[in-house]
């Protein structure tokens, strides 16, 4: 009997482990790395800065001393900035945040490697709108990623 309730215990206790999910830390400066990654256009991409505080993700990049930064929702509430609605969200340990405008979108799938690289993917799905002003023959649908590795 106690040999019983010790293995129900166990798998209790294990199953609620596994349950849990990890959620990466992307917090720290990052730097592309080309070796690892698939770019469609083919450009190194900048540096990311990014900071957490309360329920604000802030993803700030740098190109030619010119910065910008995005802010993404950890708690999943949609923003908006212009025509664009930006909503996040944790599936498991992947944080992805969708950029809707008009009826085509951007999903972001950021992760962690193994490794600790992080690894940011990018998959365009262009609406009827938006095929309509890219050149004849152009993909409805793009999938690219960028590898990162943290400098500080």
């Amino acid at each position: 009997m106690k040999r019983a309730m010790l293995s129900a215990v166990l798998a209790v206790v294990f199953a609620a482990g596994v349950s849990a999910q990890y959620k990466p830390n992307f917090v720290g400066t990052w730097r592309t790395d080309m070796s690892r990654s698939k770019t469609g256009s083919g450009t190194v991409g900048p540096d990311q800065t990014i900071t957490v505080e309360g329920s604000k993700m802030t993803v700030t990049q740098t190109t030619a001393g010119n910065s910008s930064s995005r802010v993404y929702m950890l708690d999943g509430t949609p923003s908006k900035t212009g025509d664009t609605v930006v909503t996040s969200k944790w599936e498991g340990n992947v944080f992805v945040t969708v950029f809707s405008v008009g009826d085509s979108e951007r999903i972001e799938k950021r992760s962690m490697e193994p490794d600790g690289a992080m690894k940011v993917e990018l998959t365009y799905i262009w609406g009827k709108d938006a095929v309509a002003k890219r050149p004849a023959g152009a993909p409805t649908t793009e999938h690219f990623y960028r590898v990162y590795t943290k400098i500080k």
